[in-house]
């Protein structure tokens, strides 16, 4: 059985690019916009989960998978957590989330020009390990470093935020990790730039980013009047940030669209090279077409080739770079405690190393104790601590595979019980979740920029990609947003990189 309705765009997948599209075609260019979700929930990456209402291991399982995310392990087991309710009270993200650029967040701007703006909490601090002990920073010095290494740190930040934007994109082709070299022998100054580049661009070793991108990252920052010490990542309080996904969701409700979730997207129809829209599919085999001038794809880009799209529907070459593309991960260990044993509220950042040859860089690791400056994240008198440490994808189905993964999770918590006393007696539980897809196309010197893709599909009219795989840089929630307008330009013909960014979000 087949029916119909038609719309003047569908857009596949309702994460925070897929339905900032919508919102602003709904919104601000008259459009009826209809954004289909296959899980029962919005959000994509950004869910938050409630403690109270995990009440079956499934509850915690079920969003991580969705998200391609698996559960390395936990202590205890996940079914005894949730069994004896030690979750209750705590609220904590499906990974660790922070918003890049804090209050001048590029999805900030997005909300704030659709008229329903979110309040960002600042983290009011940042720590460094060095040489085993944890400083502070603070602007204008970094304690652990005398003048002189102070100095040149900041000559070559200075070199990086007075670059011309031309000059940035002849250096994407070298890694961090070369530029520094080139400027500095400062042990000091090579440690800092290689962990401040694990966490602005998510790879966990400055040979493996591109210059140009960490470049573009860190002055936005910089140009803002921000500093890690104070304000340069931020988080939410309440929903978190599935307030962004909500407030999104209701303006392309109130501009006549639609969202619907629990619907699976088997087709995305292309006839005589145009897109013409996609099919559903309902219970008991039936078929719901939906018939548009313009599909938008928010579905990894990699899976609307594969799984989508019928198989001649775009050109071979343009398929075979898809399906090359080099993507990346994340391991995102989380405590919750029964005390407080961390006092900084910000993130705290460290290189571990690991004596193995499966990891010869260690790792970079960086945490936050969230429940020092949102409201709502512990119980009273309790803590919940988030942590990250980006992977290339390969690497981590290659940790996954052997075991080794463990070595991880050991070396992160060793590192608590060792370097934050009362961490041992304190914990409640530990969940050690990795993610394969975090960056669709991470921002190796390889492919930063150059491999990202125009939004408007090749071969097929009417068809546009959005999502972390479209020209960015930026990186996660502030990359996709990016990504968000640069594809709502190409739909509509409306410059919304141009209204909507500052002139240093949006360098090209």
């Amino acid at each position: 059985m087949n029916s119909s309705t038609t719309f003047d765009a569908v857009v596949v997948g309702a994460g925070l690019g897929g339905l900032s599209v919508a919102a602003l075609l709904a919104q601000k260019e008259g459009q009826r916009v209809l954004v289909l979700e296959r899980e029962q929930t919005i959000g994509g990456r950004i869910h938050h989960y409630k403690g109270d209402e995990i009440r079956t291991p499934d509850d915690y399982l079920g969003p991580l998978a969705a998200s391609t995310g698996w559960l390395v392990r936990s202590e205890p087991p996940l079914a005894e957590i949730v069994e004896q309710g030690l979750f209750a009270g705590y609220s904590f993200e499906l990974g660790m989330h922070d918003i890049v650029n804090g209050t001048h967040s590029r999805m900030c701007h997005i909300l704030e020009a659709l008229g329903t703006p979110v309040e960002i909490v600042p983290l009011k601090a940042c720590g460094f390990w060095n040489d085993g002990e944890l400083h502070e920073l603070k602007r204008g010095s970094f304690p652990w470093m005398d003048s002189e290494t102070y100095g040149e740190l900041r000559g070559i930040l200075g070199e990086m935020r007075k670059m011309p934007v031309e000059e940035v994109r002849e250096h994407y082709r070298e890694s961090l990790q070369e530029f520094v070299e080139a400027r500095t022998e400062n042990r000091k100054v090579l440690e800092f730039f290689n962990i401040l580049g694990a966490f602005t661009v998510g790879m966990n070793s400055a040979r493996d980013l591109s210059v140009g991108e960490f470049i573009l990252i860190t002055r936005m920052p910089m140009a803002a009047g921000l500093h890690f010490a104070d304000g340069t990542l931020g988080q939410m309080g309440g929903e978190s940030f599935m307030q962004m996904a909500r407030n999104l969701a209701d303006i392309i409700t109130e501009s006549g669209g639609e969202v619907r979730t629990g619907q699976q997207v088997s087709t995305i129809r292309v006839e005589d090279g145009h897109a013409t829209g996609v099919d559903i599919l309902g219970p008991g085999g039936r078929t719901e077409t939906v018939t548009a001038d313009v599909v938008i794809s928010n579905v990894p880009i990699s899976l609307t080739i594969d799984r989508l799209l019928p198989g001649d529907a775009v050109p071979t070459e343009f398929a075979a770079h898809v399906r090359g593309l080099r993507s990346s991960g994340a391991f995102v260990p989380i405590f919750g405690l029964k005390r407080s044993v961390i006092d900084i509220p910000g993130m705290l950042m460290t290189h571990i190393p690991i004596d193995d040859p499966a990891l010869p860089d260690g790792i970079m690791l960086g945490y936050e104790a969230h429940s020092l400056f949102v409201d709502g994240k512990a119980p009273e008198g309790k803590e919940i601590i988030e942590c990250w440490v980006g992977l290339d994808t390969l690497h981590l189905r290659e940790l996954k595979e052997s075991g080794k993964i463990h070595l991880i999770a050991d070396a992160i918590r060793d590192f608590m019980f060792e370097k934050h006393p009362g961490f041992a007696d304190a914990v409640e539980w530990e969940l050690y979740p990795a993610f394969d897809f975090v960056v669709s196309v991470a921002p190796t010197p390889q492919q930063a920029w150059d491999s990202m893709l125009d939004p408007q599909c090749p071969g097929v009219e009417g068809l546009f990609f959005v999502g972390d795989s479209v020209k960015n840089y930026g990186g996660f929630m502030d990359g996709v947003a990016y990504g968000a307008l640069l594809c709502a330009t190409a739909v509509s013909g409306t410059n919304y990189l141009e209204q909507i960014l500052p002139a240093y979000q949006r360098e090209l």
